[in-house]
């Protein structure tokens, strides 16, 4: 069983070394992933989410961010599932529930496990980049519910719905 109570024993790496290394390797990571993952279910904003989400989907999106939090922080890690648009495309994530996710549970989360500034700054940029393509996608049954036709196999994009939306020339 994870212990998601206790920060991992920080270390002290060289100043050009990666965020991963930076940030403890893979015990921080974990501990990160895991716990931010924990608040966000439990979030009274967001948490209905995991409603019907299995162990093993949860323990599996865990796996899942951090793989691709190692790979992306530049640790030892290859990341083999969907890019972010994909992941959330259909989920219906608005901008209450993002400011929730950050406001409620990462950016307090910087200040308790004491990351120092920089990191915390590097991780914020990195997690914030994502916003165009996780915030404002229709929820999936919507789409589906619009146009009942619809082949549910070819996806959204069969009734003419793209996230995110391509951008236009003038972007």
């Amino acid at each position: 069983m994870t212990d998601t109570t206790a920060t991992p024993e920080a270390t002290t790496p060289a100043d050009d070394a990666s965020l991963y290394d930076r940030l403890g390797g893979l015990p921080t990571v974990k501990f990160l992933a895991a716990i931010l993952v924990q608040r966000a279910m439990l979030n009274p904003t967001i948490g209905h989410i995991w409603n019907h989400k299995t162990q093993a989907e949860v323990q599996e999106e865990i796996s899942g961010f951090v793989e691709f939090l190692g790979e992306h922080w530049g640790g030892p890690h290859t990341y083999t599932g969907p890019d972010m648009a994909t992941a959330h495309r259909g989920m219906g994530i608005t901008e209450e529930y993002w400011d929730a996710l950050f406001n409620d549970i990462v950016t307090p989360a910087y200040e308790e496990f004491g990351l120092p500034e920089r990191e915390a700054k590097e991780i914020d940029d990195f997690l914030r980049s994502f916003k165009p393509v996780v915030v404002g996608s229709p929820t999936f049954k919507e789409v589906l519910q619009a146009n009942p036709g619809m082949d549910i196999m070819a996806g959204m994009e069969s009734v003419g719905v793209q996230w995110p939306a391509p951008r236009s020339a003038a972007s």
